[in-house]
């Protein structure tokens, strides 16, 4: 039986980029479907404030010491706290129909002994250039029951000649050896005990 409510665990157990992927997952599903949520809170406009601020800082903290790690933790205690909010106000619209609060873009919580069916389709991963030339990483929110993850990795030119592929049990891939200035697409799908789901829209990104 499922629970009708946001699951917001994943803001005390993501890693900062799996905090972002899910908090641009969140704000496009609720900018999309404005005419259900028509009045959230926060508002979409202090969510993208408090994203864009926590990204800044994410990157700063990469390239600084200390003093920059501790802004960069602050940052995402803020954004956190909105998310939260943002969930309690998910909640009360969806007012116990699955459907409206699937729309939202937010994990749901479910009781541990609920029967895991087909595997949802993941969402659009989010690609970033590696910390060194020729690298990527990308990251999609873990699927509800998925044991293992599929991923295809091609050129923006020929999207259906795979370059690579791999599977993970996490959520995130990693690749090296690519062409500084081309652009990569990522899909990704989920494994579950039912086998895969459907692969993902792509995500984008280019090499540095």
């Amino acid at each position: 039986m499922n629970i009708v409510k946001p699951a917001i665990t994943f803001l005390l157990t993501a890693s900062d980029a799996l905090l972002i992927v899910i908090a641009q997952a969140v704000f496009a599903a609720i900018l999309v479907n404005g005419a259900i949520f028509t009045a959230p809170v926060p508002t979409l406009a202090a969510l993208q404030a408090a994203l864009d601020a926590f990204i800044s800082a994410l990157q700063d903290a990469a390239l600084g010491g200390p003093a920059q790690t501790a802004i960069k933790n602050a940052r995402r205690l803020e954004l956190c706290a909105l998310l939260r909010l943002l969930a309690n106000y998910i909640g009360a619209v969806a007012a116990g129909d699955m459907s409206i609060l699937l729309l939202s873009g937010f994990p749901h919580q479910k009781e541990t002994h609920t029967k895991v069916g087909p595997m949802g389709k993941p969402i659009v991963p989010r690609v970033v250039p590696g910390k060194q030339s020729g690298k990527l990483a990308a990251a999609t929110a873990p699927v509800y029951g998925a044991k293992s993850y599929n991923w295809r990795l091609a050129l923006e030119a020929t999207p259906l000649v795979y370059l690579r592929t791999a599977q993970t049990t996490g959520s995130r891939f990693n690749a090296e050896g690519l062409t500084p200035g081309e652009t990569y697409i990522v899909t990704v799908n989920a494994v579950g005990a039912d086998g895969p789901g459907d692969y993902s829209n792509p995500g984008m990104g280019m090499i540095v």
